[in-house]
């Protein structure tokens, strides 16, 4: 489908260039080398539509007594237009458990929302900006703040969690691919 929208996309172009064969010639071989990842989010509808679907991974919880591995599933819904998400994410470990419902709504370039950690009935707020390759943000709760890092490539994620304050979990890092 992607080609089909390049391809036409292509033709479209040439016929309204006047230049020489062999310009076209490069352009053309430019425009088929460009990642279809990036003429896609070209055309995306909103800012959230790159997360919508289901996604699954492993990753690292950094404490004060070392690391523990984590596994990781993730669910976003996305609104028609894509400024708006649902999470639901649920992680464990050997020892630990989160189960998180995010509510977020994008305006230009930034967000914010609210979180909901379900099994210790937490709550909290989220907001930040979304950039061309993810989105940086702050989670704020009752004692609890931490940095916010989404880096999204293709059906790919990493997500990176700095906690400040009162906890013993140092860093979270995930990485997530599309399933």
């Amino acid at each position: 489908m992607r080609r089909q929208i390049r391809k036409k996309w292509m033709a479209r172009m040439f016929s309204r260039c006047s230049v020489l064969p062999t310009q076209k010639i490069v352009l053309a071989i430019v425009l088929l080398l460009m990642p279809a990842s990036t003429f896609a989010q070209q055309h995306e509808v909103g800012a959230f539509s790159r997360f919508a679907g289901d996604w699954s991974g492993e990753g690292t919880v950094k404490t004060s007594a070392g690391s523990e591995r984590i596994r990781c599933k993730a669910h976003y819904t996305v609104t028609p237009d894509g400024a708006s998400l649902e999470q639901a994410l649920r992680c464990a470990s050997d020892s630990y458990k989160l189960d998180v419902r995010t509510k977020v709504a994008a305006t230009g370039p930034r967000f914010a929302g609210k979180w909901n950690e379900v099994s210790r009935d937490t709550i909290g707020n989220i907001s930040g900006s979304i950039t061309p390759m993810g989105i940086r943000g702050r989670i704020d709760g009752i004692g609890f703040t931490a940095d916010l890092a989404i880096l999204i490539q293709a059906n790919r994620q990493s997500v990176t969690i700095d906690p400040e304050g009162a906890t013993d979990i140092s860093q979270v890092a995930i990485t997530l691919t599309r399933i």
